[in-house]
C-alpha cells in the first residue's frame, strides 16, 4: 500500500504563528515605556495641580506680596524679584484651623533669597509667625517686624524729623527714667500665683 498523503500534497502551509509569537519583541518595550510615561504623566498632573493650589492658598499670596512690598528686601535683592518652585511645603488643617509652612526662592537682580514663612489660618484670614526673607550673603530681613525704632543718620547726628526738629523729647519733656532694676529670683517677699 502507498504511503498517505495529505490532500496537498508534500507542500502543505506551516500553521501560521499567533500575533503575540510574532510581535512580542517590539510589544514588550513599548508597552513598558507606555506604563511608565502613563506613570510620569500622572505624577505631573499631581504635581501640577497641587503647586497651581498651592500658589492660589493665601499664605503663599500674602506672604509674596508681604516680601515685594517690603523696601529692605528691593534693596538687597535689587528691586522686584521673581518667586521661584515652593519648597519643603507642609499644609495640614485639623478641626478647621490649617496650618503651612514654606520657602520659597527669590530670583533678584541684585541678588537671590529665600523666603521662609510659618503661618496658621484660623477662620479666614491668615496669620503669620514666621516670615522673613534670607539673602544669599547672609543677610536676614524680617517682615513682622512693624516696629520703627528712630534710626540715627550715618554721620552719628539724630535724625530730623520732616519740619527740621531733632527727634526726641521737647524741652517742656522729661527725659524718660531708667527701667526699674531687675529683682534678682528667689530675693523678693511678693508671691505671685
Amino acid at each position: 500500500m502507498p504511503p498517505q498523503t495529505s490532500p496537498e500534497g508534500d507542500y502543505a502551509p506551516v500553521p501560521r504563528q499567533g500575533w503575540w509569537s510574532r510581535n512580542w519583541k517590539w510589544a514588550v518595550p513599548v508597552g513598558c515605556l507606555g506604563m511608565l510615561g502613563s506613570c510620569f504623566c500622572f505624577a505631573a498632573i499631581a504635581v501640577g495641580w497641587g503647586y497651581s493650589s498651592f500658589k492660589d492658598m493665601g499664605a503663599y499670596t500674602d506672604a509674596i506680596a508681604e516680601a515685594q512690598e517690603d523696601p529692605h528686601v528691593q534693596q538687597a535683592l535689587g528691586g522686584t524679584f521673581k518667586a521661584g518652585f515652593p519648597s519643603n511645603t507642609q499644609v495640614s488643617t485639623v478641626n478647621g484651623r490649617t496650618h503651612a509652612e514654606f520657602v520659597v526662592p527669590l530670583d533678584g537682580p541684585k541678588a537671590d533669597g529665600t523666603l521662609h514663612a510659618v503661618a496658621d489660618k484660623n477662620g479666614e484670614a491668615w496669620t503669620f509667625r514666621t516670615l522673613y526673607v534670607q539673602v544669599q550673603d547672609g543677610q536676614r530681613i524680617d517682615l513682622l517686624d512693624t516696629g520703627d525704632a528712630p534710626s540715627e543718620a550715618p554721620d552719628g547726628h539724630e535724625e530730623l524729623d520732616p519740619e527740621g526738629v531733632p527727634e526726641g523729647p521737647g524741652p517742656d519733656e522729661a527725659e524718660p527714667s531708667e527701667p526699674p532694676a531687675q529683682k534678682k529670683p528667689g530675693h523678693d517677699t511678693d508671691i505671685e500665683l
